[in-house]
């Protein structure tokens, strides 16, 4: 259930490489259990939203703040130990590790009395890696390695989980496996904020949508404001400047899973 108070305050971000901006002066809030979509084009900002506030970019300006407390200077880690979990369609596996160990990576803050309940939870949601717990990550295919990553945060059991785009290159038949998992297990219990240009896919999820153009905000909106995902794709691209895509969204090809 989401919740009245706002656990993520995100204020007048701005990170910077030099003289190029990346975000700039980018304020969001996320209440307990919402699930927050932003979308845009590529180079529009999103990763680098998402990084800083997970703590792998540093900010140059702005402040962060999870369940009350500012985290802008602290580390990933240290962040990482508060609950707040980043994964990317461009995360990776330790191909030379077993699944299980894998598993047990993004364990290690949990309990050590924890770790079995949370390593069963993982594998009865994606029984394809309780097969292959004892092969390496790197025999998997795209989607079942993009199932081990999200698996991957989930045995930490994240209280706010920030991906990146991580339903890119899947099978519809994958990417509808890892929306029902995020929906059974995540969805109104942990804090998700996550971008994609998946509309189809995102619109299930969402309880708000945002919109990156140039590294700010140039619109919001909550789910009631657009009927279906069909919608949302129209409100998209009024958004984009001529010569500018919002992405591959569902509807304008067919999906193919990762190698």
């Amino acid at each position: 259930m989401v919740g009245g108070t706002s656990t993520l305050k995100v204020r007048n971000l701005t990170v910077a490489f030099g003289q190029v901006v990346a975000v700039r002066d980018v304020s969001l809030t996320a209440r307990e259990g919402e699930t927050v979509a932003i979308f845009g084009a590529n180079g529009s900002g999103k990763t680098t939203f998402l990084k800083a506030v997970a703590g792998l970019i540093p900010a140059t300006r702005g402040k962060v703040a999870w369940r009350g407390e500012d985290v802008t200077a602290l580390p990933a880690h240290e962040r990482a130990a508060r609950g707040i979990r980043y994964v990317s369609d461009r995360s990776r596996v330790a191909t030379r590790m077993t699944v299980l160990e894998n598993l047990e990576a993004g364990a290690w803050l949990l309990p050590a009395s924890r770790w079995s309940a949370a390593l069963e939870r993982v594998f009865a949601l994606f029984p394809a890696l309780a097969s292959m717990a004892r092969s390496p990550a790197g025999v998997l295919s795209g989607g079942e390695r993009q199932m081990l990553i999200l698996g991957r945060a989930l045995v930490a059991e994240p209280t706010l989980l920030l991906m990146d785009e991580p339903f890119l290159g899947l099978s519809r038949e994958v990417r509808d496996r890892l929306l029902s998992v995020i929906e059974d297990t995540l969805k109104g219990r942990a804090t998700i904020v996550f971008a994609e240009h998946d509309a189809e896919g995102a619109y299930r999820l969402l309880d708000r949508h945002i919109i990156f153009r140039n590294g700010s905000i140039v619109h919001e909106g909550t789910r009631s404001d657009v009927a279906d995902a069909k919608e949302l794709v129209s409100l998209l691209y009024r958004h984009f400047r001529p010569g500018e895509a919002p992405g591959e969204t569902i509807g304008e090809g067919e999906r193919k899973e990762k190698p």
